[in-house]
């Protein structure tokens, strides 16, 4: 759009673009989006000052760290006493952890954000004077992905942007609630490159905690390695003293890695296939010589965990594994670049209709598809009817086309993500009475990428009351139409 808007209006709508998100999940259901314990981290801290010195902070006393039970979905938490820490000195050597980064090169935390307003963001003080512990908890209480497709595009841009960090709350402790929500929509890639804005030295327990879970949802066991010291220290959990021995694997430092490993078997750090999959994170090191076979038939649930170091091995979890996962997942799987393109077509429905792949990544990943000799035979037919629908020879084969893939897609979010990948194929389609027949779907299909000044076109077509008239009254820039 290219009308202003006001400075107020802005801080305004930024907050309110989370805060009336709020209502909408309550439309869904009361039911929890993710299984037990697999999207409920431990109660953010307490509010530090807002901008604290880079300095690494010990672990508090009495803080709970989330412990997932061997075999099942269900989290635990463990609460760990100063006489647990006084065992935990007694047992390991002290670590000295150091940072490459000179003062000078040291990023603040005053603002952090992928995108600036040059870039589509929002602009720095796009939350204006609102309190960071407001915002905290309106953040909080997004349990997942919103109702809305664009509001959830929206939230994405809004948390993604580097915008102040508000009065109240540390930057980093800001910056990990910004990154959890956009995991629990289903945005795993926006919210491992926003923690990763963070310096290594600035990192808070609740940053870390938040970056072991962007960092599994998108199998990146690599990045774990320069905060694995750290987070051993700060949170204390089996998960991250285990993620010493994958670290040491991917070094070539296999020494290390068996003496961690073994470490953690003795200790129980992780068990059962949890373990196992440690195992064989750590033979797919640099001469890791470790062969390990994951079998499935006795695990129960999934959790960040299994996800993580399955997805970086090259392993498919059964799917009645994800059965009480949330929607989120999706866009999670659809993102992991070391699957197949037909593997990742598989989930490309659901993370279009949360918001999480544009017409362009649909149309992109189903071009792959085509290159994808392995691809089921169902789904090459599907990315050769998309190829036709923006290719095919005159606009009567283009229609027809769209009209196929609409009507084979199932009701939900298969049905809208067929609109979503058709979108810029029908806004090449010309109004014209011969298409009255279509014109309701290449309507909605053109307002799910946002090309409502294309859809407009066809308000001179579509008979009043129709589902593309109404869709063109509604979205169009400007357009004000009395109805009855």
């Amino acid at each position: 759009m290219t009308d202003k808007i006001t400075k107020s209006g802005l801080m305004v709508a930024s907050a309110l673009i989370l805060v009336f998100s709020l209502p909408a999940l309550g439309q869904q259901g009361p039911e929890s989006l993710l299984p037990e314990g697999f999207g409920d981290p431990p109660p953010p801290p307490a509010p530090t000052p807002a901008r604290p010195a880079p300095t690494v902070p010990g672990t508090p006393a009495g803080a709970t760290s989330p412990i997932f039970t061997p075999g099942t979905g269900v989290a635990t938490a463990t609460v760990a006493t100063e006489d647990d820490e006084e065992e935990e000195e007694a047992e390991e050597p002290e670590m000295v952890i150091r940072f490459d980064v000179p003062p000078a090169a040291r990023r603040s935390l005053n603002a952090v954000g992928i995108i600036s307003p040059e870039s589509g963001g929002f602009p720095a003080d796009a939350f204006g004077s609102l309190d960071g512990a407001f915002l905290n908890q309106v953040v909080e209480r997004i349990s997942g992905p919103i109702a809305s497709r664009w509001g959830t595009i929206m939230a994405r841009r809004l948390l993604a942007s580097r915008t102040n960090t508000p009065d109240g709350v540390n930057g980093a402790d800001w910056t990990a609630e910004r990154a959890w929500l956009l995991l629990r929509m289903g945005d795993s890639v926006v919210a491992r490159n926003l923690v990763q804005k963070v310096d290594g030295a600035d990192y808070t327990k609740r940053l870390h905690e938040v970056a072991m879970q962007a960092y599994l949802a998108n199998g990146d066991l690599a990045g774990l390695c320069p905060i694995s010291e750290s987070g051993v220290r700060l949170v204390n959990s089996g998960r991250w003293k285990m993620s010493r021995a994958i670290c040491a694997s991917l070094a070539g430092e296999q020494g290390s890695a068996t003496a961690f490993i073994n470490q953690g078997r003795y200790q129980g750090w992780v068990r059962g296939v949890d373990y196992l999959l440690a195992e064989k994170a750590v033979g797919a090191g640099i001469n890791g010589r470790r062969s390990v076979k994951i079998e499935w038939e006795n695990v129960k649930g999934m959790n960040p965990w299994r996800f993580g170091l399955s997805a970086a091995v090259g392993l498919e979890p059964p799917e009645r594994l994800f059965d009480d996962t949330g929607r989120q997942v999706d866009g999670w799987r659809v993102q992991l670049p070391m699957f197949t393109p037909a593997v990742r077509a598989k989930y490309a429905p659901g993370a279009a209709a949360l918001g999480i792949l544009s017409n362009r990544d649909m149309v992109d990943l189903y071009a792959q598809v085509l290159d994808d000799t392995e691809a089921p035979d169902a789904l090459r037919s599907q990315a050769e009817r998309l190829g036709n629908a923006y290719t095919a020879s005159g606009a009567n084969a283009k229609v027809a086309a769209m009209t196929s893939l609409w009507s084979a897609a199932a009701a939900g979010a298969d049905y809208h993500a067929a609109l979503v990948m058709t979108a810029r194929a029908a806004a090449l389609i010309s109004p014209s009475a011969d298409h009255e027949a279509a014109a309701d779907g290449l309507i909605a299909s053109m307002v799910t990428a946002g090309l409502d000044r294309s859809a407009a076109r066809w308000i001179g077509v579509v008979p009043e009351g129709s589902l593309g008239w109404a869709l063109v009254t509604l979205a169009a820039p400007g357009r004000v139409a009395a109805a009855d």
